[in-house]
């Protein structure tokens, strides 16, 4: 059997968390929660693959986006997920991100680096990126 001790700061301000924090922050304000936090050394960074080491909250308790990051830079946490995903207030997913090392760049199997969703669901657009410069697609001369 085993446990890990985690170090959490409950904070109104971001002025009130600890200089180089090893722990989670959770960022209230007015009673609601706004965010939670993972930082290693004062730096973002996931404490699991699948845990985003930043989820930001609406009022009403919904997750409104999540991103991961290893070692303060945003990073995809595994081949199938990106590093950012945001939601609508439906709940359905808004937009999702892919960053490799801090730059925006295409997920594996040519996953666009960027997809945006309406809130009905249907794709309202998506951006290429390679090595975090966008990629502009060349136009038909048909």
């Amino acid at each position: 059997m085993s446990f890990r001790v985690v170090n959490t700061v409950d904070v109104e301000s971001e002025s009130d968390i600890p200089d180089r924090f090893t722990g989670r922050v959770r960022l209230r304000h007015d009673g609601h929660l706004v965010y939670v936090a993972w930082l290693v050394e004062g730096v973002l960074t996931n404490p699991a693959r699948q845990t985003p080491a930043y989820v930001r909250y609406r009022q009403n308790g919904r997750v409104k986006y999540e991103m991961h990051y290893r070692a303060g830079a945003l990073h995809d946490p595994g081949e199938g997920e990106p590093a950012v995903r945001g939601f609508h207030a439906n709940g359905n997913v808004h937009y999702e991100e892919r960053y490799r090392n801090g730059r925006r760049h295409d997920g594996p199997g040519g996953i666009a680096a960027i997809t945006k969703w309406r809130s009905d669901g249907t794709m309202r657009r998506q951006l290429r990126y390679y090595n975090g410069r966008q990629v502009i697609a060349a136009k038909s001369l048909a």
